[in-house]
């Protein structure tokens, strides 16, 4: 093994640095060019070679401000983007936003709370792992039995702690138990009143924007009211409006209010695409949020709107 390693950083060294190809390795090493070709893939797969895709840190400083000063919010980060195609642009923004909050979380010392959805999921799966013991992680919601997993609040909560090296609190409960009486009991509970003191006491908050179709999601699950008609997104199951008016679609739930979002430490919402903008903007308007991360051409329809 030892003298295929040696191999490997020959024949790394001959194609990454001195740029010569693959034929010409095989004929300065006597080997064939499929050899060649499986010591370059093993050389990587062996840590001989690391092959890092460097961020150049497109910024859009003219967007963050703009977008700063529009909604009244305190940061905004917006990364650039080559293509409007809605799966780069998310995977561009999570991964900003995944360097962004590594920058907060990794002198440790921090309580984050965790929401679900699609995107949070998304960005968790781009975090690079660190070693962070001192912090802990801990869902905005009770847990529903939702198959789909970025709906599980738990599970999500556990994968990020996983990354981050960290100490992970569950909400050992639902999200919206059966009845009123069911909610009171789950609220004497010693698994509810450890959630609700680190509720009341949030560094840094990861949330998502929900749209039209978080509310027919929750409306199928939890049942529709008459509030519902008037929504239009939702951050960490608190529905708002156009005009950012935070509206209260159930009662008797067991989760994060939109108090203590606002109270924490920093709000930081991941959010992109077009069919979003009308959320976002109304999430903005909340007053919730203290950080937006999105994407260039994002950035632009929220600035350039007509809602």
């Amino acid at each position: 093994m030892e003298f295929q390693k040696k191999q490997m950083q020959e024949a790394a060294l001959l194609y990454y640095e001195k740029k010569h190809t693959q034929h010409e390795i095989a004929q300065i090493m006597n080997l064939s060019r499929q050899t060649v070709s499986k010591l370059l893939n093993d050389a990587i797969k062996e840590n001989i070679v690391e092959i890092k895709i460097n961020n150049p840190e497109i910024t859009c400083k003219d967007f963050e401000q703009a977008i700063c000063d529009k909604f009244n919010v305190k940061n905004a980060v917006v990364c650039g983007v080559s293509t409007d195609d809605e799966s780069l642009c998310r995977l561009m923004t999570v991964k900003r936003a995944a360097a962004y909050i590594k920058s907060l979380i990794e002198n440790g010392n921090k309580k984050i709370a965790i929401s679900w959805g699609r995107t949070i999921q998304a960005f968790i799966n781009e975090f690079d792992s660190i070693n962070t013991p001192d912090n802990v992680v801990f869902p905005l919601f009770g847990a529903t039995d939702q198959e789909q997993a970025y709906f599980l609040s738990n599970e999500l909560a556990r994968s990020f702690a996983d990354k981050i090296g960290a100490k992970v609190k569950y909400a050992w409960f639902p999200y919206k138990p059966d009845n009123i009486d069911d909610c009171k009991l789950f609220k004497k509970t010693s698994y509810y009143k450890k959630l609700y003191d680190l509720w009341n006491d949030i560094d840094i908050a990861v949330v998502g924007i929900g749209n039209s179709e978080i509310i027919q999601v929750f409306g199928k699950i939890f049942g529709y009211n008459e509030k519902c008609m008037s929504a239009i997104g939702d951050i960490s199951a608190h529905f708002f409006d156009g005009n950012g008016k935070v509206v209260e679609v159930y009662e008797n739930t067991l989760c994060a209010s939109k108090d203590n979002l606002k109270n924490a430490k920093q709000t930081i919402a991941i959010a992109c695409g077009e069919n979003k903008t009308e959320a976002i903007i109304g999430a903005l308007r909340t007053q919730i949020i203290d950080t937006l991360i999105t994407d260039e051409y994002t950035a632009k329809r929220l600035l350039y709107n007509n809602f």
